[in-house]
């Protein structure tokens, strides 16, 4: 089967979710004889990042220029593609759906197509001064899937959660909708792989707890080093690995926060590295946060690295809603707390640092969890389903 995939996926920017896409193409080819192509925009500087080929969309990185130059060029990439490449399977995002005008009008029986829209670009905030973007992108989804339901042929979500709200509120036929998340390549994120390896220097002899990924306002970062602030333990620190988003001052905010609370020696940030390392810095935590905020972003979303701290056997404090409980149910793997204020999350990092000679064990349920149902595999077998049933 010939998927031809068009994610609007840019290299200088999206390189901490890339992942989803390498690993997906990945276990399509090898486990299900797909043959693939896929996609980005700009130049791929680091193979570590993305290491296979790719369809290369030229973008003028200049605000409102980087979408309509991904439009442009990216629709006369498509058509070349399409006629060229002649795919049973052609998958779309929010904004490369119009790429199929005319061809999914008036060519539906020579492919399928589909959306695959990872999370709703609505509610994606708390900040009541992003409410007028809010509302139009709302509008926009109204139409983008009013066109899909019309003229293609089916949808991918990322959660159950969000499959019911599409079939519910827009109306959707549940058997046009199909859901795969996020996965883990458990080969790589494997707790056996690193019992030998030692913690450097600046961690020996402390609890760690870590975070790592986006640094952003809704991720409960804020919070969470306040929360340590009040403990006042010099045992506890946390190791934190990212960066902000592609003009945002959120990080730099998150360091006058550390150096005006005064923890900076419990607080160690650290700048992103490669995704095959990571599973290497998770080894030196003794368990992981995410107290996000209860909002309908996160309820509509599956965090890889949710997963991926699960599948090295690390216990995750992480907030009590819908996002979490559907990974972890009640196992003792997720340790959660009913809001994400910093007294709230103070109580829950002294908890697990007093039961921290338990933590190995309850962190082996979260093992078994990925292996039954959020490796690659699983995934791209969701995916792989779907189409053929479509």
């Amino acid at each position: 089967m010939k998927i031809l995939w068009f994610p609007r996926l840019q290299f200088d920017i999206d390189k901490l979710h890339i992942t989803t896409w390498r690993e997906m193409c990945r276990e399509l080819e090898d486990t299900f004889g797909c043959k693939i192509k896929i996609a980005i925009a700009g130049k791929n500087t680091d193979t570590r990042i993305f290491n296979r080929d790719y369809i290369p969309i030229f973008i003028i990185r200049k605000k409102i220029m980087r979408i309509a130059s991904y439009l442009i060029f990216g629709y006369l990439k498509f058509i070349a593609t399409y006629i060229t490449y002649r795919p049973q399977i052609v998958i779309f995002d929010l904004y490369s759906i119009w790429f199929s005008i005319p061809f999914a009008i008036f060519t539906r029986k020579q492919s399928k197509f589909i959306i695959d829209n990872r999370t709703p670009f609505y509610n994606a905030t708390s900040n009541s001064a992003a409410e007028v973007k809010d509302k139009l992108m709302q509008i926009y989804t109204k139409l983008v899937y009013w066109y899909c339901k019309n003229f293609l042929h089916g949808m991918t979500v990322i959660t159950e959660y969000y499959k019911r709200e599409v079939c519910n509120n827009f109306h959707f036929l549940e058997s046009k909708v199909d859901v795969w998340g996020s996965g883990v390549n458990v080969d790589v994120f494997s707790p056996y792989k690193y019992r030998e390896f030692e913690r450097p220097a600046f961690l020996k002899g402390k609890f760690v707890i870590m975070q790592h990924g986006e640094i952003s306002q809704n991720r409960g970062l804020f919070e969470t080093i306040t929360a340590l602030n009040i403990l006042h333990n010099k045992d506890i620190c946390l190791l934190l690995i990212g960066d902000a988003s592609a003009g945002s001052k959120t990080k730099e905010e998150l360091l006058l926060l550390i150096k005006n609370l005064n923890v900076e020696n419990n607080v160690y940030v650290l700048p992103p590295v490669p995704h095959s390392e990571i599973p290497k810095y998770i080894s030196y935590c003794d368990c992981a946060i995410m107290a996000y905020p209860d909002i309908e972003y996160w309820n509509n979303n599956n965090p890889i690295k949710l997963l991926e701290y699960l599948a090295m056997g690390k216990v995750v404090i992480c907030t009590n809603m819908w996002t979490f409980r559907d990974v972890i149910d009640n196992k003792k793997c997720g340790y959660y707390i009913p809001d994400n204020q910093p007294k709230t999350i103070a109580n829950a990092i002294n908890a697990c640092y007093e039961n921290r000679k338990l933590l190995d064990e309850w962190g082996k349920e979260g093992i078994e969890i990925i292996k039954k149902r959020f490796t690659w595999n699983k995934q791209a077998e969701r995916l792989y389903k779907f189409t053929m049933h479509l």
